[in-house]
């Protein structure tokens, strides 16, 4: 019989519960709420950006679909669109971002976290950073409070790059030249493997969330990304995981062997129950 919980269930354990409240309670996220939680927000939005969801309709309804292997994760109903499309709104982002650089102080400490083989071809005494920026287009029609230009919208993400294992040391949205393409490689991995480019919501908070849960989820991907040993790139890591992410397989496992076929549940087996005066079952 399958054991282990859905894959996604699994992605989830590296958020610590009890770290996640206290950053709630430090930003008073919750204050006012009525029943729907920041986790729950969280967990909506990292099924948005690892399932590619389109809209709040497509978030909503997938977790609807899956809701009986969320429950262990606290999560006995799926949110509603307007209930998530207020949270996204007047929550604090602050949240999330402070989420993104506790979870990747923790990862960084880990000896399992670093730079993949092969690819440490250059020796300094201190760390090597890369400082660029890309730019995000939007709508004017949709976000009016993003006009950088007469005619046209966008938001900038300015990123301090560390090369020890690709991730930044410094975000921020305002809104030796080979390695300096890393830098490169982040923003595409970011655009291509995450919702980052639409959004599903219109307000600048909105986006901003959307943004840092972007950023949380492909630490996640970096974070899985080295720990398998099936010598696969980040983009299928990405794909793969998406196609399974309600798959019942051990994580560390399906990491390493992704194709193989999981294992078939065993039908229980029905034990006779013999009865003093009654004779043997027939």
């Amino acid at each position: 019989m399958v054991r282990s919980a859905s894959l996604f269930s699994q992605l989830l354990r590296h958020f610590r519960r009890l770290e996640f409240a206290s950053l709630v309670k430090k930003h008073g996220a919750e204050r006012g709420a009525k029943g729907f939680t920041c986790w729950t927000q969280w967990v909506a939005m990292t099924f948005c950006h690892l399932a590619r969801a389109d809209s709040l309709r497509e978030i909503c309804h997938g977790l609807a679909c899956c809701l009986g292997r969320l429950k262990h994760l606290g999560i006995t109903r799926s949110p509603k669109k307007s209930t998530l499309s207020y949270a996204n709104t007047h929550r604090p982002a602050e949240l999330f971002e402070a989420l993104f650089w506790q979870v990747l102080g923790r990862f960084r400490a880990s000896e399992s976290w670093g730079a993949p083989a092969g690819k440490k071809n250059f020796r300094f005494k201190n760390p090597l950073m890369s400082l660029d920026s890309t730019l995000i287009s939007l709508s004017l029609s949709l976000f009016e409070w993003a006009k950088y230009r007469r005619a046209k919208g966008g938001v900038k993400v300015h990123v301090l790059l560390v090369h020890t294992d690709y991730m930044p040391n410094y975000v921020l949205l305002t809104e030796i030249y080979r390695q300096r393409w890393q830098i490169e490689l982040f923003f595409k991995a970011l655009k291509q493997n995450l919702k980052i480019k639409t959004f599903v919501g219109t307000t600048e908070n909105a986006l901003r969330i959307q943004i840092w849960t972007a950023l949380l989820a492909l630490l996640l991907l970096r974070w899985l990304h080295y720990l398998s040993r099936a010598r696969w790139s980040l983009s299928n890591l990405a794909s793969m995981l998406r196609l399974n992410l309600f798959t019942d397989r051990d994580l560390n496992e399906w990491l390493d062997e992704p194709f193989e076929t999981p294992p078939e549940l065993t039908p229980p087996q029905q034990l006779s129950l013999e009865l003093p005066g009654l004779g043997q079952p027939t």
